[in-house]
């Protein structure tokens, strides 16, 4: 066992058929948790919680920096290079509102190494220029004199793709609503009208900042020798000291009333029969994510009322002919607190005040007359099967365990917590035993009587992608209009160089 790591937690998990142990780094603080099993398709993770303040995209833009080379592979993309001659069952990154995960798998322990040693470098010491920025990021793009400006950048494209999604935009401006001032309520993602206020010296301190061992959650998992994991890490954390980085992400402040916002999408200039293109969405804040016995309560809750055409408030949508199909995040639960939203896509602006009472009356129906007990009991078979199998299909078992261990680990809470299902299966099971109204209460309580909740009227507009484009244009004009002839020649032939 390594003397540079504290031992902070051991738990045998039948659940998941493995040991797990919760380590801390006693000269950083990185956490660290090693799941040791039968696993041959072995997993290893660097996280960071990644707390943007602004929707400039920083976050996604620098989860694509970092894996464009770095100190010890100083090549353009290592991970082209790397997936050439590697036996990689899964190599990416994702971006989440609250953090950034790195996540590889491979069953061959050798190339399992290398990947980790191609990603701690690219996180601790990437070769993140200027130029990164404007290549991953965003860029002023010209070819010659004469041509006007335009914006260029992988991500920068790649989310105005995103937003021009209208189901891509209602998940965002879902969560938004909801959190207003508060880290949920910015893109982490990057909104293509603030990427290109991201500036090198903002980009460059966002990975200085979060990019430290103190603020990371280090993931292993399978059939790798434990000590190894804990030697390994030692050699790439030594050099650094523990760092106060302030990175937690807050509760939400408690709305005094429920708010109604209209928001609007690019409906394109040529969509046809436009009047029955709204979306009306009821969104509430729930919980946080800490309690287990809420959290599957939740998620047996969200099964029962829309999970299956026979669920009595997706029936009562759809029967209802006011709209074409569901809309709504349905349960969100990886942010901190959770979101349950619903309500119907396709419907007319008329719509709107029938499908948000038709939503409360229903609510209210099933806590008086019930909800049906067989559909409690089908709801519960379906989480405890899910659960069980853990049937992640092509993708690592162990990337769905990290992610299930993030949900409290992210938030100083236990990691474990969500991996131990039985208990907290049980404890659902003895509470609906003693009282059968268990979840017409959960209904009344985190729903009908929640005032911190958003209704929604998501508007199509087919002006909208017209005025943003002109929007666009004027901003790429006045900054056209402030630069010296000396600085659009240096645009033009950066403009070479990055292609």
């Amino acid at each position: 066992m390594s003397k540079a790591f504290t031992l902070i937690k051991e738990q045998n998990i039948p659940e998941l058929n493995c040991d797990a142990k919760l380590y801390e780094h006693k000269r950083t603080g990185a956490r660290l948790l090693s799941i040791i099993n039968e696993d041959e398709n072995k997993v290893f993770s660097i996280n960071f919680r990644t707390t943007p303040k602004d929707s400039t995209g920083v976050a996604h833009i620098l989860e694509h920096s970092v894996l464009g080379g770095s100190e010890k592979y100083p090549v353009k993309e290592p991970f082209v290079e790397l997936l050439k001659g590697s036996l990689a069952t899964f190599v990416n990154a994702f971006t989440f509102p609250d953090k950034t995960c790195y996540p590889v798998a491979s069953q061959n322990e050798k190339d399992f190494y290398n990947l980790i040693d191609v990603y701690m470098d690219a996180v601790l010491h990437p070769l993140i220029t200027e130029q990164t920025l404007m290549q991953e990021g965003w860029h002023y793009e010209i070819g010659d004199v004469s041509e006007p400006l335009t914006y260029k950048g992988v991500v920068f494209n790649e989310m105005k793709g995103a937003y021009s999604s209208p189901e891509n935009l209602l998940a965002k401006v879902i969560q938004q609503s909801l959190f207003p001032k508060h880290i949920y309520g910015v893109d982490s993602g990057g909104d293509p009208a603030n990427i290109p206020d991201l500036t090198y010296e903002n980009f460059r301190a966002f990975w200085e900042t979060y990019y430290h061992p103190s603020n990371a959650f280090i993931f292993f998992y399978g059939n790798d020798d434990p000590d190894k994991r804990l030697k390994l890490m030692e050699g790439y954390l030594k050099g650094y000291k523990r760092k106060k980085v302030k990175s937690a992400v807050p509760l939400a402040k408690p709305f005094t009333r429920a708010k109604k916002i209209e928001y609007s999408y690019d409906a394109g200039a040529d969509a046809d029969d436009i009047e029955k293109k709204h979306y009306i969405t009821i969104n509430w804040k729930l919980p946080d994510t800490s309690d287990p016995v809420l959290n599957f309560s939740f998620h047996i809750l969200e099964n029962a009322l829309i999970g299956t055409p026979a669920s009595p408030l997706r029936k009562v949508l759809m029967d209802s002919g006011l709209g074409e199909d569901l809309a709504g995040l349905g349960l969100e639960s990886d942010l901190r607190e959770m979101i349950f939203s619903t309500g119907l896509k396709g419907t007319r602006a008329r719509n709107a005040k029938k499908i948000e009472n038709l939503i409360i009356e229903t609510l209210q129906n099933l806590v008086r007359d019930g909800i049906d007990p067989e559909m409690i009991a089908a709801s519960i078979n379906t989480l405890e099967f899910h659960l069980r199998e853990y049937n992640t299909g092509s993708f690592p078992r162990g990337i769905a365990v990290m992610l299930s261990a993030l949900t409290t680990w992210l938030h100083e809470g236990d990691p474990f917590s969500m991996l131990t299902f039985e208990a907290p299966l049980n404890e659902i099971k003895t509470k609906l035993a003693s009282d059968s109204r268990y979840f017409e209460k959960m209904i009344q309580t985190y729903l009908l009587d929640n005032i911190h909740k958003t209704v929604i009227r998501f508007k199509p507009d087919p002006e909208l992608g017209r005025r943003f484009e002109e929007d666009e244009q004027a901003r790429l004009k006045s900054a056209r209009e402030a630069m010296t002839e000396d600085h659009v020649h240096k645009l033009v032939e950066n403009a070479k160089q990055l292609k």
